[in-house]
């Protein structure tokens, strides 16, 4: 169904995507290279909470004004007829929203008819990620009547990269946990035991095995001002060293998280 050429770029889209390491950034490079092999006019990519809300921290959309993503968010998500899926779809699935409903019943839902007809995109496509049997992710792509509907190449593409979309999101999200718990880690011995703004980035380079000629060459203050932030900490903390300071920021994570 697809050419080499095609393949070639499914593999290129891939190649980029897999090097992404942050969510947001993920969502939108997704969308953006997906106009590659899918004509689309717009389109959303957003992460859902365990109770299927939509992380807001973490949701793109792509050709459409803040009015018309605040009345999906604030409204017609809970209208979207995604929805009849969520309960019967176990596994990262693909979909096309003219098969989901019957068409007389789809076009005169008040999605459809006070969402979707006022944006002029009538068609849509897309990806639900499931993992573990829970939805964690819709990527949604949408069309006007001018394109007409999505087709089964299209769908065939979106099939293709499933898997791939669903293992890209879950890579992220560990990634941001982890992220997450680190910065959860410093700003915990930041109010624990009082330190400067400028204490705490030092003690961030320091747990990145940084020297003090290091740190004071990224910093770009003086050695002699590096030593006295390095004193104060140690002060603050009551270590003598580098190991018993490293000790202090890991066992202090595990009461702090």
């Amino acid at each position: 169904m697809l050419k080499d050429t095609e393949w070639l770029t499914i593999n290129k889209i891939l190649l980029e995507l897999y090097t992404v390491d942050d969510m947001t950034t993920l969502e939108e490079k997704t969308l953006k290279v997906l106009r590659m092999m899918i004509p689309f006019t717009k389109g959303y990519y957003i992460v859902l909470d365990e109770h299927k809300q939509i992380n807001r921290e973490h949701t793109v959309f792509i050709g459409m004004d803040d009015s018309q993503v605040s009345k999906y968010l604030d409204c017609f998500y809970d209208q979207d007829y995604l929805q009849y899926l969520y309960e019967f779809s176990v596994e990262t699935c693909v979909y096309q929203d003219t098969t989901i409903l019957d068409e007389t019943v789809r076009i005169n839902t008040p999605f459809y008819q006070m969402y979707l007809k006022p944006l002029g995109i009538p068609y849509g496509c897309g990806i639900m990620l499931i993992r573990d049997g829970k939805v964690i992710a819709i990527l949604n792509l949408f069309r006007g009547e001018n394109f007409g509907d999505f087709t089964e190449k299209d769908l065939y593409i979106l099939n293709v990269l499933k898997k791939h979309m669903e293992n890209m999101l879950i890579n992220t999200m560990k990634l941001n946990q982890k992220d997450e718990a680190v910065a959860v880690r410093f700003q915990y011995m930041k109010d624990e035991y009082g330190m400067t703004d400028r204490e705490n980035e030092i003690l961030k380079l320091i747990s990145e095995g940084k020297s003090n000629s290091d740190i004071c060459e990224e910093l770009v203050v003086s050695l002699s001002t590096v030593k006295k932030h390095v004193y104060n900490i140690y002060l603050k903390t009551g270590v003598k060293s580098r190991t018993q300071l490293l000790n202090l920021l890991f066992h202090s994570a595990e009461r702090s998280l």
